[in-house]
């Protein structure tokens, strides 16, 4: 199916960290093979969610690294983000590089790490997406940035080739529609709550095309879409001791956060 309904289902997936060859090969005029309930569900949980004037949601993320010798080693990654549109966000991870918090209060980002006692600030656009625009350009990743977006179904269109329904499976203690996707680069499940709030609760990706398949999986839990926050939460207050340095941030440094 190749209509503007498809392309816009599709674009679900924008919420995926794809790899840069999948978005340089797939072309938004490529036809995509999706079943009807599969793009049902997509539909959902892209517009539940775009509806979303505010959220916060936990994401506990486990990724692959295939070392040179062949085996695989599983890291970890744990994140919080809440989230105000159109210009408040927050998010704080914990993981093997250490803690780290972001704060954008609709002026400025600034970049916390509480174990090393430092923090950076520069200067931000008024929105939420053009800030993670500026954020991209600075060479951070956030994770599910694409999420965060004002219109989070709008990235990913060209990406996704073929779209089925799974059925209905057990996760987490309740049971969910199962989507399994394909796009050039990646094989990926997604679990959608059933109900009135069709969120997305957990993601795995394949990397077929990279030596030893690694994947990545994020589960998403205690979405509330009704948060209890206020300015503080997106103000960042530098505790005493802490010091403030120059924002380094370029691909593959300490800055980023995939």
């Amino acid at each position: 199916m190749t209509n503007q309904r498809t392309l816009v289902a599709a674009a679900c997936l924008a919420a995926l960290p794809l790899t840069a060859g999948a978005e340089q090969a797939a072309s938004a005029s490529e036809k995509v093979s999706i079943d009807g309930r599969a793009e049902r569900v997509l539909l959902d949980a892209c517009a539940f969610l775009r509806s979303a004037e505010r959220f916060s949601v936990q994401a506990d993320i486990s990724f692959d690294e295939v070392l040179k010798a062949g085996p695989k080693v599983q890291y970890s990654r744990e994140a919080s983000i809440v989230l105000e549109r159109p210009n408040r966000l927050r998010i704080d991870i914990d993981s093997d590089k250490g803690a780290r918090s972001f704060f954008y209060d609709g002026k400025s980002v600034t970049v916390f790490r509480p174990e090393s006692a430092v923090y950076a600030v520069f200067e931000a656009p008024a929105t939420i997406d053009a800030t993670l625009d500026v954020i991209e350009a600075r060479g951070m990743t956030m994770p599910f940035d694409d999420l965060l977006h004002t219109h989070p179904c709008a990235g990913l269109a060209a990406h996704l080739k073929s779209g089925t329904y799974a059925g209905r499976h057990f996760f987490a203690g309740d049971w969910y529609h199962h989507l399994l996707l394909q796009t050039n680069a990646v094989d990926v499940q997604m679990w959608v709550a059933e109900g009135d709030e069709p969120t997305i609760d957990k993601v795995v990706i394949t990397y077929r095309d990279a030596p030893g398949m690694p994947q990545y999986t994020a589960v998403l839990s205690d979405w509330n879409f009704a948060p209890a926050i206020d300015g503080a939460t997106f103000t960042f207050t530098p505790p005493e001791g802490v010091r403030k340095v120059a924002f380094r941030g370029a691909a593959g440094s300490e800055g980023g956060t995939k």
